[in-house]
């Protein structure tokens, strides 16, 4: 924290400070949270670093970009590196906000995901501003600078971007960033979440995985794979199913519960109908052959 700064300050500024000559993909700079005095004035000058601010309550003017704005309670307000600033707290209901200030590769891209695009320096916030208080809070409650502590802190600084972001998404946004990647990818992640969590999940939950409705994911996926992601999650869970009748003694009962059914019944009747004979028979077929090693 610079004393310079502190001493502009009134009692209820609470700020942490740090290099701002940090490098890397994004670092938090600082953090803080002020009721600012009636008419307290800051700038004009130029800013390092981007300083995002939540308003709770109040208003003020905003001079950024050549243009004047009124930030109030509802919305949030961006300073951008590099640009010449002045914000000013109104004289009869003075600003009540929270910021972060923050750097590196990814800060500009991530503060036009939010919605601060080019001449855009002031948005609405679909999200309470006390939810934003809170991550401040909670990065203030250990401020000691050491790695553990700045580790925590970059955690607390990505929530406190992402709630930004979903409290400037529209609808229309929202379905733009639901096709970001290839379907490839998405039934890529698909697969894989299966592989991981088979014997565990339902279809739902690949869907509410993935992001997209039941209809288009089982369309997209199919178009892909040859098969339904119920019938992919059956597929697998019968060959992970086989793979232990071959290579362990475990009673076909334990290797039903351990690859998703919970009725041994449900199970061998599934087996049958996927692989012609019951799970007791492959086995035995199995070790006729050699595959069974104890």
């Amino acid at each position: 924290m610079k004393a310079k700064d502190t001493a502009k300050r009134n009692k209820y500024y609470h700020c942490l400070e740090y290099d701002h000559e940090q490098s890397g993909e994004l670092r938090l700079i600082a953090c803080g949270m002020e009721r600012c005095d009636p008419g307290a004035q800051n700038g004009p000058h130029r800013r390092d670093c981007w300083h995002l601010h939540i308003v709770r309550s109040g208003t003020g003017t905003l001079y950024a970009g050549g243009r004047e704005y009124h930030p109030h309670a509802g919305q949030m307000f961006l300073l951008k590196d590099g640009e010449m600033v002045e914000y000013i707290a109104d004289r009869s209901d003075p600003w009540n906000y929270c910021w972060v200030t923050y750097n590196g590769t990814q800060a500009e891209q991530i503060s036009r995901e939010i919605g601060f695009t080019e001449g855009v320096y002031c948005l609405d916030s679909a999200v309470e501003a006390r939810e934003f208080f809170e991550l401040i809070r909670r990065m203030h409650e250990k401020p000691e600078m050491n790695y553990v502590n700045d580790l925590r802190r970059r955690g607390i600084l990505l929530e406190f971007l992402s709630l930004a972001l979903q409290a400037t998404e529209t609808p229309e946004r929202r379905m733009e960033r639901r096709y970001e990647y290839s379907p490839e990818v998405y039934v890529q992640r698909a697969v894989d979440f299966i592989h991981y969590n088979y014997a565990t999940i339902h279809v739902s939950d690949i869907v509410e995985y993935i992001g997209f409705t039941r209809s288009y994911f089982s369309t997209l996926f199919k178009r892909h794979m040859g098969v339904s992601p119920q019938e992919y999650l059956m597929q697998y869970r019968i060959q992970q199913s086989c793979r232990m009748l071959r290579e362990t003694a475990l009673p076909v009962q334990e290797i039903a519960a351990q690859v998703g059914y919970d009725n041994p019944l449900i199970f061998s009747r599934s087996f049958k109908h996927a692989c012609g004979v019951s799970p007791s028979e492959y086995r035995k077929q199995a070790a006729a052959k050699g595959g069974h090693n104890q």
